[in-house]
């Protein structure tokens, strides 16, 4: 039973991934159909960024940050960000926005919506807190490896719940990273269709989702703590 409860849940993740993995490959489709590819680079952003002046960088991060907040996928924006700014600057861009995004999500619910996560999502609440409770370092970095259920939900239940804010976003970010990773080198690798990079995209996806799942089972045979 828990080897088949463990697929179950990898090949849950997997679906999960596919709808993000589809809405990017439509993207870099229309892009190339759409002759924008050769505008959609470095250079290109610079000039924009230039042009803003000092706004430029502010309006950026907030329209991605903005996007995530109401559950715009995190693994679209590390997709553009790579095909726009390349792998480097793509991934350390979309995860910084990822986590603020994640912070502010959760801020806003435990100061401003508690009650009111707690009357709407009861059932979420009674299942996710228990899992973060007892280890929520290790809970939260299972769980952003294994896709598990809205990104954006998950920030507002565990706000509402009495896990420490500290833990959760900083887990978060650091689990965002092979995804963000993952996608900003897809991203990239479609813009100058390179099937190398998307072949290692795809492979680094699969590692992500494996070790999540190997945490995640690992996490559940730990001792419960309340700690």
């Amino acid at each position: 039973m828990p080897k088949a409860s463990t697929m179950n849940r990898l090949q849950g993740s997997i679906r999960a991934l596919l709808k993000p993995l589809i809405a990017c490959l439509i993207i870099a489709g229309l892009v190339k159909m759409a002759s924008l590819g050769e505008f959609a680079d470095s250079q290109a952003v610079e000039q924009w960024l230039t042009a803003q002046g000092v706004l430029g960088w502010p309006l950026l991060v907030v329209s991605g940050v903005l996007l995530m907040l109401v559950g715009f996928p995190r693994q679209i924006v590390a997709f553009i960000g790579g095909g726009l700014l390349g792998v480097t600057a793509g991934t350390l861009l979309s995860t910084a926005m990822a986590a603020i995004a994640c912070a502010t999500t959760f801020m806003i619910s435990r100061y401003f919506l508690q009650a009111w996560v707690r009357r709407r999502f009861p059932g979420v609440i009674t299942k996710l807190h228990p899992l973060l409770a007892g280890k929520p370092y290790t809970a939260t970095l299972a769980i952003r490896l294994l896709p598990i259920g809205s990104n954006a939900l998950t920030n507002i239940v565990a706000g509402a719940s009495t896990i420490k804010g500290r833990a959760f976003v900083s887990a978060s970010a650091l689990g965002y990273v092979p995804q963000m990773l993952t996608f900003a080198l897809m991203g990239q690798g479609m813009e100058q269709l390179s099937s190398w990079q998307i072949s290692v995209s795809l492979s680094l996806l699969v590692c992500s989702v494996l070790l999540g799942a190997h945490l995640y089972r690992w996490y559940q045979q730990q001792p419960v703590s309340t700690v």
